[in-house]
């Protein structure tokens, strides 16, 4: 499609960025239904949350249908997550762990693998329920007809460049001040620093009794990466390197998440499995403790207020951008009778004039 150096509005950036991610995590319904490749499930999930993620950022300017609001669009995501999360588990034993086992534990390991493959079974029900139900479909049809004719409001008249800083910040705020960041940390004369003598055993105990926080912050980590990849375009070679130490971090903190996981998973099945299964515990606890030191460079780098003010001033001082030209499929903004001031009240909201043709059963690459 044709492109133009501008400076688009708030309306036109947020239109285009919730067709392309709408696209591209529809485009997987039949193929995770037929079930033969997990790919396509992650692929899936992949379009949902960055859909959920366009949505968060440019909501305050848009006039979404209840159906396809980010709770809906989470709800969703968050069913595909458990599917996935089992899919993951499973390769993660096989792939990974399973050619380093004697003989002697591989018994063990295929009696969890089965566990896992009846849970999985389960849970691909459920998501099939989901898939070909009512909800599934009121999300994808309400977000392609406001795709056809988008509703919105003032701001979405709006500069992006303009307005961009005050809905990115937010979120940014909410990652530095995260508890997660203090885990494994000390205080001294210079202020608030990594705690880099823990021993292995005293690391995995931290590790246990702060995994949830550990977990929360990944989970945050991810939505601001997201959020970044989103906006990246208008701040031209300046997000890059965050975006991309942002995503190491993630996976950092995903080594360490997936360590108590398998761990939990191999111990609902086998009561005593460290005693049945030492080698693998050993392996288990060997990524841990890498993942921990992996993780303790990142989180000083992001201790450094140094950094996190860098980024700040960088969020704050956005450029141009080149939006894709979709007008010739869709109209960009709302007719001014569709529109809203910031200043009056809602009026109630005119139906589409058409109902949009659903979207290609193609997958797009995630």
């Amino acid at each position: 499609m044709a492109t133009a150096q501008q400076n688009a509005t708030l309306g036109k950036l947020a239109h285009a960025a919730i067709a392309k991610y709408l696209k591209h995590a529809t485009a997987y319904k039949s193929l995770v239904l037929a079930d033969t490749d997990p790919e396509n499930l992650h692929q899936m999930r992949v379009g949902l949350r960055r859909l959920r993620t366009a949505v968060q950022v440019f909501d305050a300017g848009l006039e979404l249908p209840k159906a396809g609001r980010e709770a809906k669009i989470a709800r969703l995501g968050k069913k595909l997550g458990q599917l996935r999360d089992l899919d993951v588990v499973g390769a993660t034993l096989r792939d990974r762990y399973a050619p380093d086992l004697p003989d002697s534990e591989q018994q063990g390991l295929d009696q969890v693998l089965l566990q896992l493959a009846n849970q999985r079974h389960k849970s691909f029900k459920q998501v099939k329920k989901l898939l070909k139900g009512k909800p599934y479909r009121q999300l994808k049809q309400s977000l392609s007809d406001w795709v056809a004719n988008p509703t919105c409001n003032a701001l979405a008249d709006l500069p992006a460049q303009q307005v961009m800083p005050d809905l990115v910040m937010p979120l940014i705020s909410q990652l530095w001040l995260h508890p997660g960041w203090l885990v494994g940390t000390k205080v001294n004369r210079s202020g608030l620093t990594v705690n880099s003598r823990l021993s292995q055993s005293a690391a995995t105990e931290l590790i246990l009794e702060q995994g949830t926080t550990l977990h929360s912050l990944r989970k945050q980590v991810k939505r601001v990466r997201y959020q970044l990849r989103l906006v990246a375009d208008l701040y031209p070679d300046t997000l890059d390197d965050d975006i991309q130490r942002l995503s190491t971090l993630q996976e950092i903190l995903g080594d360490l998440q997936d360590s108590t996981v398998l761990e939990a998973s191999i111990g609902d099945v086998l009561p005593d499995a460290k005693a049945q299964m030492p080698t693998l515990f050993a392996l288990l606890t060997d990524r841990r403790h890498r993942a921990w030191k992996q993780w303790q460079g990142q989180q000083q780098h992001y201790l450094d207020n140094a950094q996190r003010q860098r980024l700040r001033l960088a969020l704050l001082n956005p450029g141009q951008i080149e939006v894709e030209d979709t007008t010739t499929t869709t109209a960009t903004a709302a007719p001014k009778s569709q529109r809203r001031s910031t200043t009056q009240a809602k009026p109630a909201r005119s139906k589409t004039s058409q109902k949009a043709k659903p979207a290609s059963e193609t997958p797009e690459a995630g």
